[in-house]
């Protein structure tokens, strides 16, 4: 699981960084008739909620996404009772894109989002993708599957 956090962490950081630096702050592209690149830097939550840099809840928000960073490495890597693999890998998307927004938020001060679908007034990035399908999966593992007892 670790080479998948990874390899999600390194697509997440190269798509931004290109994002950066090949677009000014704010100019946008369509990409195809629904999609469009356009580069916004985000001091709130997923999706620009609370995006508003005079709220300094950067540390807040940084504070809090790395002790849930911390706990999702203990639950994929320390903890002795390992959850099933569609857990592992909901787990292991979460945290690759708590991991890529948190260096964003460290490093840079914002994340930096970049996907804006045309009919939905919200910007993310592909971290925000991870943590989304790591969740809906997670839930749906947990409501629908029936753990097998020994």
């Amino acid at each position: 699981m670790g080479m998948l956090v990874l390899i999600l962490f390194i697509l997440d950081q190269y798509s931004k960084y290109l994002i950066r630096f090949t677009f000014d702050l704010f100019q946008s592209r369509s990409i195809f008739y629904l999609l469009d690149f356009v580069y916004v830097p985000n001091y709130g939550v997923a999706f620009n909620i609370l995006n508003n840099e005079s709220l300094n809840l950067g540390f807040i928000f940084s504070l809090l996404v790395f002790f849930i960073c911390l706990y999702l490495v203990w639950l994929i890597f320390v903890n002795q009772e390992k959850p099933n693999n569609t857990q592992l890998i909901s787990l292991s998307l979460i945290l690759a894109g708590g991991l890529g927004n948190l260096f964003d938020r460290v490093f840079l001060g914002y994340v930096v989002d970049f996907i804006a679908i045309t009919f939905n007034p919200y910007v993310f990035n592909f971290a925000d993708i991870y943590i989304t399908i790591g969740i809906m999966l997670y839930l749906i593992n947990y409501l629908f599957v029936k753990e097998k007892s020994s």
